[in-house]
């Protein structure tokens, strides 16, 4: 006998065939559903993300701070911290590596007045240095120089010395502080090129003993381990010729 199909087990397609074109309109419908649910999902998913986020403060809890640690944080350049700009050492006696005047030269010459900023916070004394690098001396050493002035034991609250201050026994000097030698002024010949003067400012860590004061090498020697920062301020000079 035929085989017959009851009412209990016929689906809706076999009351009412989907036509081609019903059959791509579903399939359409279906496309578009999920596309929303992707679009949806993703949207939802930025916005707990951007919640989570802090918002201009510390980095959260495992977050890892940008290098160079925190914008403006920590204190002041050259040993005082990173981040800001380093000590510094300036004159009104002549631009930074310009033409050193007559007057601060030779045999009678006057020290520069020098000045100085950005001091790191735990600075106790300073050490000032101005020597001429390129004369070679003692003959054939590989490091031997010129020492124009070497002044140590500066204070940490000073931040400035006044012009002739380099002199043997000024009154200008800050108390304290102790020339292990006087200014002496360039002297570099006419015949040869100019030379060139460094004034170097060195700010440290812990007081130097007296008995470190004898001459350059010893200064050098005990300042070893404590120079927080140094500043550099330079100058060229060459002897006039002879009329």
């Amino acid at each position: 006998m035929p085989y017959k199909i009851s009412r209990a087990n016929k689906r809706p397609e076999d009351f009412w065939p989907e036509t081609g074109e019903e059959n791509h309109m579903r399939s359409r419908v279906v496309t578009m559903f999920s596309i929303v649910l992707i679009v949806a999902f993703a949207v939802s998913t930025s916005m707990v993300a951007t919640a989570q986020a802090p918002a201009g403060g510390p980095p959260a809890a495992g977050a890892q701070a940008p290098p160079g640690g925190a914008p403006g944080g920590g204190g002041r350049g050259g040993g005082g911290g990173r981040g800001g700009p380093g000590m510094t050492l300036t004159s009104t006696a002549w631009a930074d590596g310009g033409e050193i005047p007559a007057k601060h030269a030779g045999g009678m010459a006057v020290s520069p007045a020098l000045s100085w900023t950005n001091v790191p916070m735990a600075a106790v004394e300073f050490v000032l240095v101005m020597n001429d690098p390129e004369p070679v001396q003692p003959a054939l050493s590989a490091s031997g120089d010129i020492l124009h002035w070497m002044l140590a034991k500066i204070p940490a609250a000073t931040t400035s010395l006044a012009e002739g201050a380099g002199a043997a026994n000024s009154p200008l000097l800050p108390a304290g502080a102790v020339h292990v030698q006087p200014f002496r002024g360039p002297g570099a010949p006419a015949a040869g090129p100019r030379h060139h003067y460094t004034l170097t400012l060195y700010a440290l860590n812990a007081p130097l003993d007296a008995a470190a004061l004898t001459n350059r090498a010893s200064v050098m020697a005990a300042m070893e381990g404590k120079v927080l920062a140094r500043a550099i301020f330079g100058g060229r000079f060459m002897q006039a010729p002879a009329p």
